[in-house]
């Protein structure tokens, strides 16, 4: 049977039942989630967003983070008036920058998204670096952000 996370993650259940719920999703369930559940789980268990008392953000711990297994890495979705907004760690080359694009971009495409820096080498000449997440990778970031939101909203009932 097919389970809607948009539902279930906010029912009345214990946390750790919330955990094998999450941890037993498939791939399409996980790229089944809304921006309506993002920006709850956001607002929910998010911090706020530098000195702003509406904006937030969700970043995924450490231990929790996922990327593409390449370049990139998943750090968490920010809410800022009320856009969601994704926020990726990428290296290239011998630099790195964080980069945060649209949640809307990010999960535009069905097959892969391909996200482009557009800099300069250190002759000044234009350089393109490109990042690649394919439904795999989204659905592990999906996931680790899933969990992030458990163990931070439930952190006294976890332990």
């Amino acid at each position: 049977m097919k389970t809607n996370i948009n539902l279930e993650l906010f029912k009345r259940y214990a946390p750790k039942r919330k955990l094998e719920i999450i941890e037993s999703l498939t791939q399409e369930e996980l790229l089944a989630i809304t921006p309506a559940t993002i920006t709850r789980m956001v607002r929910e268990a998010g911090a706020f967003h530098y000195k702003s008392k509406r904006d937030r953000k969700l970043m995924v711990s450490r231990h929790r983070r996922t990327g593409n297994d390449w370049n990139s890495w998943f750090n968490g979705v920010d809410l800022i008036k009320g856009k969601l907004y994704v926020n990726l760690y990428i290296q290239y080359d011998n630099t790195d920058t964080e980069n945060c694009i649209s949640y809307s971009e990010f999960m535009r495409d069905k097959d892969r998204f391909r996200g482009t820096i557009n800099t300069t080498d250190r002759y000044d000449n234009p350089r393109s670096y490109y990042y690649f997440y394919d439904n795999e990778d989204r659905a592990r970031a999906i996931k680790s952000l899933l969990l992030e939101y458990v163990y931070t909203k439930y952190h006294d009932k976890l332990n």
